[in-house]
């Protein structure tokens, strides 16, 4: 095999990996100014919770591809690198803590969200968009032979779970019209951030790279 070719491929998925990086970034900020906008219109303890999540993954996601990007070049253990990753760990965990007070808070009070369709669209949406981008990030691991970036993937599979929780959600406060519907679905997603936290400081210590 020529050495050359190989390491020609090897960087285009590198780059291929850089410009999923960015589109999901890129998605992830448009969920969240579209969760904080439904926010305000319905007051969605579940949105809210959503578009926290979503803000948290979109600079996740641009780490991860630093870190793969800049293997070959520089070593990148540093301490600013770690406290990037420990930064994003303490937002999905102190996301989680404000998804359980608005959730609680809004089941205590007897509160409810405003009824709004677009909700369920957006749900609707990410869970169509979320399993197409881990489908690739997944393709781009082999390719790369990337376990870091593998655990990536299945982790973007999981962000699916929110999706799905926003979905029911939203279908039992509009469709159902069960008041508490929505407050559930925060202090649902409560767990799951908060197992996303945890778990980016119980990798942090691994570090698996890119395979020469």
């Amino acid at each position: 095999m020529n050495p050359n070719a190989s390491e020609q491929d090897k960087q285009t998925w590198i780059r291929h990996t850089l410009y999923l990086a960015l589109l999901t970034a890129l998605y992830h900020s448009l969920q969240f100014l579209a969760g904080l906008a439904l926010f305000g219109r319905t007051h969605s303890a579940a949105l809210m919770t959503y578009a926290l999540d979503a803000i948290i993954s979109a600079p996740a996601a641009l780490i991860l591809a630093a870190r793969i990007a800049r293997h070959n070049r520089i070593d990148i253990l540093g301490i600013e690198e770690r406290w990037r990753f420990r930064a994003v760990a303490a937002g999905y965990m102190a996301g989680s803590l404000v998804a359980l007070y608005l959730g609680t808070a809004q089941l205590w009070r007897g509160e409810h969200a405003e009824p709004n369709i677009l909700g369920i669209g957006l749900a609707a949406v990410s869970m169509l968009a979320i399993p197409i981008i881990g489908s690739y990030m997944k393709v781009l691991a082999v390719e790369l032979r990337s376990q870091t970036l593998k655990n990536a993937a299945i982790f973007t599979f999981g962000n699916s779970y929110l999706s799905l929780v926003l979905l029911i959600s939203q279908l039992m406060s509009i469709g159902m019209a069960l008041p508490w519907g929505d407050a559930l679905g925060a202090v649902v997603m409560f767990p799951f951030m908060m197992q996303k936290g945890i778990q980016i400081l119980l990798d942090e210590g691994k570090h698996e790279y890119i395979e020469e």
